[in-house]
């Protein structure tokens, strides 16, 4: 009998861990829709302030019940080896924190 409750007890968690955790269709165009829109203002910010442009290959949106922002990994054009990431809030686009390479920094 405990086994059987066991069981139950972990099938019912797996279900509702997979089902809580999958986003429906609207979810993923708005999150679509605030990714483009951030990239193009963090490609904006690093041109701006670094004369260089990036590509963007990861990003990470955080809930909105915990942060706003939006963090953009990628490199900069051209150069795979060159890492680069940037954290921007997604409803006032304002850019917190970059990491960008020092010999990038040394130009402005």
């Amino acid at each position: 009998m405990k086994k059987q409750r066991m069981l139950l007890l972990i099938f019912l968690f797996i279900l509702i861990v997979v089902v809580g955790g999958c986003k429906s269709k609207e979810e993923l165009q708005k999150e679509e829709q605030i990714r483009i829109k951030t990239e193009q203002v963090a490609k904006n910010y690093f041109k701006e302030n670094y004369d260089v442009n990036v590509v963007f290959t990861e990003y990470d949106i955080m809930p909105a019940y915990i942060s706003n922002t939006i963090t953009l990994y990628g490199h900069v054009e051209g150069m795979k080896d060159q890492a680069v990431y940037i954290i921007v809030d997604r409803q006032t686009d304002e850019v917190s924190v970059v990491g960008i390479a020092e010999e990038f920094k040394k130009k402005y």
